[in-house]
């Protein structure tokens, strides 16, 4: 599959770009992760901005970001539809997210990473903090990324 340019759209609350979020994450987490649909789906939707990847008219990555009490963004949900893998995209979901932080005057972004994606998240500058946990059955770690 020939290289694409990634367009990233972003959209707060539940909407059409959440529907295509729920596509990918489906995919990704529920048939690819084998994490039950019901934890998967959740009331954060409509409190969190939706970043989708497009290639073509092709949604193919996504994240979410949940602002948290203590103004921090938590990035959840990070994904990409496994024929979209190795082409970067997850990286530049990822920069746009900081960058968007970053003109936002946020001062912290945190996640919970999959132990699998621990490396990948390092590469962008973030630090595991903490004992591994499991959620939906995957162990994780949570991670921070002090923005200057």
């Amino acid at each position: 599959m020939p290289e694409e340019e990634l367009i990233i759209s972003k959209e707060y609350g539940a909407g059409a770009l959440s529907g295509l979020a729920l596509v990918i994450r489906r995919k990704v987490f529920v048939d690819e992760q084998n994490v039950p649909l019901e934890l998967e789906l959740d009331d954060f939707d409509a409190s969190t901005t939706h970043y989708i990847g497009f290639t073509g008219q092709a949604a193919v990555t996504t994240a979410r970001v949940l602002v948290t009490e203590t103004g921090a963004w938590h990035i959840q949900r990070v994904a990409t539809l496994p024929e979209y893998r190795g082409h970067g995209y997850s990286s530049k979901i990822m920069q746009t997210i900081m960058e968007d932080a970053h003109e936002a005057g946020v001062s912290q972004l945190e996640l919970g990473a999959q132990l699998v994606a621990q490396t990948f998240y390092e590469k962008l500058g973030f630090t595991p903090v903490g004992e591994t946990f499991l959620d939906a059955g995957i162990e994780h770690i949570e991670m921070i990324f002090t923005i200057n």
